[in-house]
């Protein structure tokens, strides 16, 4: 699936802006027809892209989760729909979208977080006239789907071992579970005769293969251009879909020169162009070797975070001012990586990645993922979902130079079901890792373990990186940060020995309430986090096999209701409006200096800015 882009060829009408929206808690839309006819009733008005959480809270909708039904009304210039395709591009929807076109059921599309199109060619309203739009977006999730939701009903939920785990609203993860048109709504013309997708594949001695999908394959040109726009390697093939290139004097792309090539590729009629589409991408190489990983060549280390895509008011909405945001500060702090924890984030973020120099791990929403049975045929369901999640992902994210890792799980068996730790689970990963790498075997595939297993569990198995994420001197054994770095110590060199894999932390952290100071070890004081993300860095950064360490959280982030939560996971080293805490500022100075993060591996620095200590006196 093609990012929307305007060109000769294609046009896109943005169809953000205030929606209708009215909740469906009854169930009752579809067999009223809804659809039918302009909605009214309990009918509000929503900002899309836009999660309706906060934004109507007041509405009633803060913990809402259920179908609710979107409504908008557009046109189409006369000439553009006369003589193109027209398609509906919805970045995501969490987490299941039916769309009708003036009462007309049109498709829909299961799985949060990622885009999908429909072809509304036929469903048009005649040419220059009003549109009536309908999606009804549902954020209910079941054992099947990705992420998996727990029924407060079921036996399985309402065992004493559950007792004081529930949520609300109930969730088997610990983000807020927001429901809605997350990301941007487009209208698509394309001609009739279209690409439909673009697959490139790059070598660092300048090897270039575009792979082109198309309605049909005649003649296809590709172009390449450096990032002055000059023309450096063309090529034309027929009746094939794969050119292959020679770019000469590659520039390689990197954290601290993230240059990007162009490839224009061109679907022709004889000498007639039918369709053109710019491709973005960079030539550069990532590779595991003998327990250690490396870009182009050279050792890596990843200073970062974990995070989530997630703000005041829009929820998980689109947003883009906030996008930059983050990457300034990660910027300022000295990271030069962060992982998409725990699904997939807007595209937007990719693009923002390849332009400004960040590495980024992509995760597909396999959070929390729990097994009902030991009985590998009986999780077929999940596993179709989980392979649909990840070719969903490839398919949209394989072009980005930034996405240096595919991880395909996080945190299997965090809510201690019965049946994991056996053949079935473990075949089971193997194949989600075989089928990820037919997909893509350019990228190192990552696994992401909780404690229960320590170096046993069978996630590990099935993976050419490993991410542990742990909370000694947290969650277990608290306060105590000489036990907790023993632990650490002992887990990470017995992981290696028996895997030999490399390893990264790609969670560590503690609850922290900004303002709250100590002069002892006290849990949740700003000066506790320090001590607790410094004395794992003591540990991490002594050992050749690992090779990052994601501080888990970059920004305090909402959460379902809990007791051991005060609205917000309070682990971020920024609070949720960004603004920073105290270990902010130490880990600048660490990261900003750490001998082992090679000079291309970090973005460019930022200017010092208006601190205080720059204002000379006059």
């Amino acid at each position: 699936m093609l990012y929307p882009q305007q060109n000769k060829f294609r046009s896109v009408f943005d169809l953000s802006g205030y929606w209708n929206i009215k909740p469906d808690p009854k169930n009752q839309g579809a067999q009223e027809k809804w659809f039918n006819s302009k909605l009214t009733g309990d009918v509000y008005s929503i900002a899309i892209p836009g999660s309706w959480n906060e934004q109507l809270e007041e509405q009633g909708l803060k913990n809402y989760v259920g179908k609710a039904w979107h409504e908008t009304f557009f046109k189409i210039p006369a000439v553009i729909q006369d003589t193109n395709k027209i398609w509906l591009r919805i970045g995501a929807a969490d987490h299941k979208a039916t769309v009708w076109l003036n009462g007309e059921f049109v498709g829909e599309h299961v799985g949060g977080y990622m885009p999908f199109e429909l072809d509304l060619t036929n469903s048009l309203a005649k040419s220059g006239e009003e549109n009536h739009l309908i999606i009804c977006v549902d954020s209910e999730l079941s054992m099947h789907t990705l992420p998996q939701d727990v029924d407060p009903n079921s036996p399985m939920y309402n065992t004493k071992a559950y007792e004081r785990r529930h949520l609300f609203p109930a969730t088997r993860f610990d983000f807020f579970p927001y429901g809605g048109l997350t990301r941007s709504v487009n209208i698509v013309a394309t001609p009739n005769d279209y690409i439909s997708n673009i697959t490139i594949n790059s070598s660092l001695e300048g090897d270039v293969s575009v792979e082109i999908d198309a309605t049909s394959i005649d003649k296809v040109r590709v172009q390449i251009f450096d990032a002055e726009g000059q023309e450096v390697s063309n090529g034309t093939t027929e009746q094939v879909n794969k050119v292959n290139l020679k770019v000469a004097n590659v520039q390689l792309w990197s954290p601290s020169d993230p240059y990007l090539y162009e490839a224009r590729v061109s679907l022709l009629d004889g000498d007639q162009v039918l369709d053109m589409y710019d491709e973005a991408f960079g030539i550069r190489e990532i590779k595991v070797e003998g327990g250690e990983i490396f870009l182009n060549g050279e050792k890596l280390f990843l200073s970062g975070f974990g995070k989530h895509e997630e703000y005041p008011v829009v929820g998980r909405g689109q947003f883009r001012a906030g996008y930059i945001k983050d990457h300034e500060l990660m910027r300022w702090i000295g990271a030069n990586s962060y992982r998409t924890s725990h699904y997939p984030y807007d595209e937007e973020m990719m693009r923002l990645g390849d332009r400004l120099g960040f590495l980024i791990i992509n995760e597909v929403a396999a959070v929390s993922l729990g097994f009902w049975s030991d009985n590998l045929n009986e999780l077929q369901p999940l596993m179709k979902n989980h392979k649909k999640a990840i070719q969903e992902l490839i398919n949209r994210d394989k072009n980005h130079p930034s996405v240096i890792s595919w991880s395909i799980t996080n945190e299997p068996n965090l809510w201690a079901e019965e049946f994991y730790q056996n053949k079935a689970s473990s075949l089971y990963f193997k194949e989600i890792y075989d089928f990820t790498k037919t997909l893509d075997d350019t990228r190192p595939i990552m696994s992401i373990s909780m404690a229960a297993y320590k170096e046993d569990d069978v996630v590990l198995e099935s993976c050419d990186i490993i991410g542990i994420n742990r909370y000694y001197g947290w969650y277990t054994k608290p306060v105590d940060l000489e036990e907790a770095a023993k632990d650490l110590n002992r887990e990470l060199e017995a992981t290696f020995n028996k895997y030999g894999k490399p390893i990264m932390i790609t969670e560590f952290g503690a609850d922290t309430v900004e303002g709250l100071h100590a002069t002892t070890a006290q849990m949740f004081t700003e000066e506790f986090q320090t001590a607790f993300i410094f004395k794992y860095l003591e540990v991490i950064e002594d050992k050749d096999y690992v090779f990052g360490a994601h501080v888990w959280n970059f920004a305090d982030f909402l959460t379902p209701q809990h007791f051991r939560r005060v609205v917000l996971n309070k682990k971020g080293v920024f609070t949720r409006d960004r603004l920073p805490k105290s270990v902010a500022f130490k880990l600048r100075d660490h990261w900003n200096s750490f001998s082992k993060i090679n000079e291309s591996h970090r973005p460019e620095k930022p200017k010092t800015g208006f601190l205080i200590p720059n204002i000379e006196k006059e």
